[in-house]
């Protein structure tokens, strides 16, 4: 508890409940303990009413009391002024107790009319004439210093020394909330670091886990064949940026030095969001090179995706995401318009922060500010907060919602499951690594059938004319990017990024005719 006391006001302040109370002018008194029925009393001076006299401003407030028992003419330290007394009932919020309840009311006026000055006391009935005895005295203690002009200047002189000690203690109180903020996301971040490298039960047995929390044990073995292996990815520690070509999430890419960053049709810069060390794999549901560097980018509103594939003898670059990233992604939007007739975003020749920007024959814009190139990135919104290592773990996960009786997949129906959904739950939390976001490759995720997201990557083929592979039951998820966590990417509405790949083009390492997608909701 701080006190700071002036010779015209007194300021409590609390830094632990993060809260003032200012006294300026006035005087405050209450009996302990404190509760809903404790007696209290209290005089503040104010400027007087316009267009109203004190007796009318006095008689408007008492016509709207319950009982009035006394109302009388007082003076009071050479003011003169009226007293009144009023009976009412009170009831505690929380015991619901009601008792019969006082309220004294003095409104008294200074010689000069310039200030008004008001009382209030309130007491039960067994503390009322205590209670009044005190008011009556604490009323004739009053001693009027200043009047007229010289009590406005005082006044005013006094709010300006207010302000200054509030603003310092609002200054204080915020440092001492923020040191308490930062140490309690520490704190945090401790122990979501620790529950995320936690050792692991073997992977029968966390599907065991999964089956007797559903219900199933007796289904057990028909289970197991309906699950799909899973690879798991969990945000670890934060990312040491000089090692290149580690398996992480956020930041920016580790490229060959003979690639640039990759743009869009457009010129803007693709946002970059992972990179996996297909080394890191420890299991492998589906054919992929044994080596080698996969990186993921996005472009405006998900609509335009890219995948990089790095050998893994090439010489890898460190590429480093600007600080002004995001500020020049917001800048640049301001500085483009959609083109219906061209189909494609154009400059819409406004200059914005400094940014200039020019548009070669091809009809890509690259912009610049003080005649120096400036990365201007597709989205204003996949950046990310954090730059985090991955942990990698075999996993399962297991199909939900699809076409059958019931939106029951078949295969459930086939061994007597009429809602897979307590399995389906169960398997993922007994899975389920830390408390962040969980990241994966392979496997089944969200609430569709495999087959439904297999059709739209597949009529995606159909419409980029990759007739060699539009068919859908090819199609696997090569990564799932979960929303949330350090690096805190938000797709769509808190949604999980998801890039499938056909099996043709997998074992080939061919990642140039991905499909990409966000779910969430």
């Amino acid at each position: 508890m701080n006190l700071v006391e002036t010779t015209e006001f007194s300021i409590e302040a609390n830094p632990m409940f993060e809260n003032a109370r200012i006294f300026a002018g006035s005087i405050g008194l209450r009996h302990h303990p404190e509760t809903a029925f404790s007696p209290s009393m209290s005089i503040w001076p104010a400027e007087p009413e316009d267009k109203i006299s004190a007796a009318d401003w006095l008689s408007d407030h008492l016509a709207h009391e319950t009982k009035l028992i006394e109302r009388k003419a007082v003076t009071f330290a050479g003011m003169s002024g009226e007293m009144s007394k009023v009976k009412d009932r009170l009831e505690d919020w929380d015991t619901k107790e009601k008792r019969d309840w006082y309220r004294l009311r003095a409104l008294l006026v200074t010689a000069d009319g310039s200030r008004w000055y008001h009382a209030t006391a309130m007491a039960s009935g067994p503390d009322l004439a205590g209670i009044e005895a005190d008011f009556v005295r604490l009323l004739g203690s009053i001693r009027v210093k200043l009047e007229g002009d010289a009590a406005e200047e005082a006044i005013a002189a006094a709010e300006v020394e207010k302000a200054a000690v509030l603003g310092k203690l609002k200054d204080d109180m915020d440092r001492a909330s923020a040191i308490r903020n930062q140490q309690a996301e520490k704190e945090r971040s401790i122990e979501r670091a620790a529950k995320a490298k936690a050792p692991l039960a073997d992977i029968e047995e966390r599907f065991d886990v999964a089956v007797a929390e559903a219900g199933y044990e007796d289904k057990r073995d028909a289970l197991r064949r309906i699950v799909i292996p899973t690879v798991a990815m969990i945000e670890l520690d934060v990312a040491d940026t000089s090692i290149n070509g580690q398996s992480r999430v956020g930041g920016g890419p580790d490229l060959p030095a003979n690639l640039d960053w990759p743009r869009d049709d457009d010129g803007l810069h693709l946002n970059f969001l992972a990179q996996i060390n297909l080394c890191d794999l420890p299991d492998r549901p589906e054919t992929l090179p044994q080596t080698g560097l996969i990186s993921f980018f996005t472009g405006t509103d998900y609509t335009d995706w890219r995948v990089l594939f790095t050998p893994a003898d090439a010489t890898l670059t460190p590429r480093s995401l600007p600080e002004d990233a995001m500020d020049t992604a917001i800048s640049a939007s301001r500085m483009i318009t959609w083109d219906s007739d061209l189909k494609r975003l154009v400059s819409n020749g406004q200059a914005v922060d400094g940014l200039s920007v020019e548009t070669d024959d091809a009809g890509r814009m690259t912009f610049t500010r003080d005649g120096k190139h400036v990365m201007a990135f597709a989205s204003e919104y996949e950046f990310s907060r954090s730059v985090k290592t991955l942990r990698f773990e075999r996993s399962l996960s297991a199909p939900y919602g699809a076409p059958g009786p019931n939106n029951n997949p078949q295969a459930y129906a086939d061994i007597g499951i009429e809602d897979p959904s307590d399995f389906a739950i169960a398997l993922q939390e007994s899975f389920r690594i830390g408390d962040g976001p969980q990241h994966q490759m392979f496997g089944i995720t969200g609430i569709r059938e495999l087959s439904s997201i297999q059709k739209l990557a597949a009529d995606h083929a159909a419409k980029q004319g990759w007739s060699d592979i539009a068919a859908p039951e090819d199609w696997f998820i090569l990564i799932k990017l979960a929303s949330g966590g350090e690096a805190d990417f938000s797709f769509s509405d808190h949604g999980d990024y998801i890039f499938m790949i056909h099996r043709k083009d997998a074992a080939k390492g061919d990642f140039s005719r991905v499909y990409a997608f966000v779910e969430s909701g």
